[in-house]
């Protein structure tokens, strides 16, 4: 346990009025105060968590694999459903200065020792939701019930896309494809290949009209923690296609919290009668709350993301897109990229886009403040997309031209610039980077990387060789083995 820490940074409130270079000096001295706590604290393991009530699933940062919540913990106690005695056992390691297994995405940034932040450091960090209650949770006992700062749920997997490294616990598309035609023909078990797996782990999701234990516990729970949240994340699935999210819109019509951001998660390729509905309602919204955020997902341009990301008409995105900033008020919008082994041809040219769309939508005369932020991160599920599939050299390729960019277009206080990364974008795609040089090659999954392309092109009526010509050579690898 630690003793009582001093905030000594007490007073120095995150600014936009601060420069790149003093948030992150501020960040700097905020990491020194979290290792007086231990070398492994993260108080996303107490103030995160996002809720997949459509099969009872938890995590604390999207980093670690989820964990079942036992049914039996949240009959008992609603709070269990962020409260669960895993999660509680994970907190005593990281006050005991030991590294959860499943935090494993961090312990790799940091290992690198090049300096870059890890997510550990940018959550605990963050001043809309964790920073606040550091002394809090640095002081508390890791197996009390403790309310989220920043709570994320989905309700279904109710999803009218089926992007390639989803799987049917998410999308109900994918769990079409699966019903229909049957597992992939991978070596691998895992929730995309597999609806036994999903029943054997107790993944497979709750049919939409089917009584849900873990919703009703949610909306249990809910009024009880609504009042300590400072972000409430909306996700799936697809959200909008969800019940549970419009009846939480109308719940919110008599509520009000300033304290509190609201953000929903959307692919912005719904049918317009429902994108039609969500404008004005989010526009609503803002009155009552602190900040309405807007996430979204993009990670390559054109045909290639339209072919990872099954249902996307990339033409269609980027018009929603341009729709919900311009038609909506003191709404911002984050683009979170998943990238992986097929989003890397085009990720730069992806990178380009958002410069100009930050551009687009900066926010009054300044060329260094805009409703649109970026979140890179690569994928690591399943392992037969990620990008350590590649030989070394073409990863080294592919690094390099991303930091050649990233250096380009990085913010300089001192210069006028029209389009530009900010120092913590810069950060991310180094880190990303980084990994992409220092990994090693995986020989193991190759196999099921052709033989899933393969199968994917005939259920969802694509052609890899037409749209990935880069990688035709990739197709060798099951004939190489």
């Amino acid at each position: 346990m630690s003793e009582n820490l001093t905030d000594d940074l007490a007073g120095m409130t995150m600014s936009q009025n601060l420069t790149n270079e003093q948030r992150v000096q501020r960040m700097q001295e905020q990491v020194k105060k979290m290792d007086k706590v231990s070398c492994s604290f993260c108080t996303a393991k107490w103030l995160q968590t996002t809720l997949y009530l459509q099969n009872g699933y938890n995590h604390s940062c999207h980093h670690p694999a989820p964990h079942k919540i036992p049914l039996e913990e949240v009959l008992k106690d609603p709070a269990a459903l962020h409260n669960s005695l895993f999660k509680k056992q994970q907190r005593q390691k990281m006050i005991d200065g030991e590294r959860p297994e499943e935090c494993d995405y961090c312990w790799k940034i940091e290992d690198l020792k090049k300096g870059y932040y890890s997510d550990r450091h940018i959550k605990t960090t963050d001043d809309n939701w964790a920073w606040d209650r550091f002394d809090e949770i640095a002081n508390a006992h890791p197996m009390q019930n403790i309310n989220p700062s920043y709570l994320e749920v989905s309700f279904s997997n109710a999803c009218n896309f089926a992007c390639a490294y989803c799987s049917p616990d998410i999308s109900s598309k994918w769990m079409e494809d699966i019903k229909q035609n049957g597992q992939y023909p991978l070596e691998s078990v895992g929730a995309a290949n597999s609806l036994n797996y999903l029943e054997a782990t107790g993944k497979y999701p709750f049919a939409h009209n089917e009584e849900n234990p873990y919703v009703d516990a949610f909306w249990e729970w809910f009024p009880e923690v609504f009042k300590d949240l400072k972000v409430f994340r909306i996700t799936g699935g697809e959200p909008l296609m969800s019940k549970d999210t419009w009846k939480l819109i109308e719940w919110f019509k008599d509520k009000e919290n300033k304290d509190c951001t609201i953000a929903f998660n959307t692919n912005l390729g719904v049918p317009d009668k429902l994108y039609d509905r969500f404008i004005p309602a989010i526009n609503s919204l803002v009155p009552k709350f602190n900040r309405i955020n807007v996430f979204t997902s993009l990670e390559s341009t054109g045909e290639q993301a339209e072919y990872v990301r099954d249902g996307l008409n990339y033409e269609k995105f980027i018009s929603n897109l341009r729709r919900l900033m311009n038609e909506t008020t003191d709404v911002d919008v984050t683009i979170m990229t998943t990238v992986n082994i097929l989003a890397l041809p085009s990720f730069k040219n992806f990178l380009l886009l958002f410069l100009d769309l930050r551009k687009e939508f900066k926010m009054g005369d300044s060329w260094a403040n805009s409703r649109l932020t970026l979140s890179v991160n690569y994928l690591r599920w399943p392992k037969h997309l990620s990008c350590t599939l590649l030989d070394h050299d073409e990863r080294q390729k592919y690094a390099l031209e991303l930091e050649e960019l990233a250096k380009e277009y990085q913010v300089d206080d001192t210069i006028e610039q029209e389009s530009v990364f900010y120092l913590e974008d810069v950060n991310q795609i180094n880190r990303f980077c980084e990994f992409l040089k220092t990994s090693e090659t995986d020989l193991r999954n190759r196999k099921d990387f052709v033989s899933f392309v393969n199968a994917y092109d005939i259920r969802r009526n694509k052609n890899f060789s037409e749209t990935f010509p880069e990688y035709i050579h990739l197709l060798e690898w099951k004939k190489d083995e």
